[in-house]
């Protein structure tokens, strides 16, 4: 017979699996805004430095709020209460916005 976990949900793996999905979308847009960014330098100095002043520090906030979401996500379901809201995913969509506006600039300055 199998042993099922006390709750709806199986201690250790989906907590994991979504910190290492935010993880990986995380470290993807830090890489694409950097390559970005070397190539931005190129064209404009300036641009390149505002954008950067924007994305590294966006960047680790979204890192720190991904660590802060996978601790309350554990002990939210030990709990049994509802999950953690939605900052991580607002601090990686202007991420995203950032990125797409780096890339606009990229093209509009090159």
């Amino acid at each position: 017979m199998v042993h099922r976990p006390d709750g709806p949900w199986d201690p250790g793996l989906q907590i994991e699996r979504t910190t290492l999905a935010w993880l990986r979308t995380t470290l993807a847009f830090i890489i694409g805004l950097l390559v970005l960014l070397r190539m931005l330098g190129h064209v404009s100095a300036l641009a390149a430095l505002i954008c950067a002043a924007l994305a590294l520090p966006l960047g680790l906030a979204t890192g720190w709020l991904l660590w802060r979401r996978h601790l309350d996500g554990e002990r939210r379901l030990r709990d049994r209460a509802p999950l953690p809201g939605g900052a991580l995913p607002a601090a990686v969509s202007a991420l995203a916005v950032l990125a797409g506006c780096s890339g606009l600039a990229f093209v509009i300055f090159a």
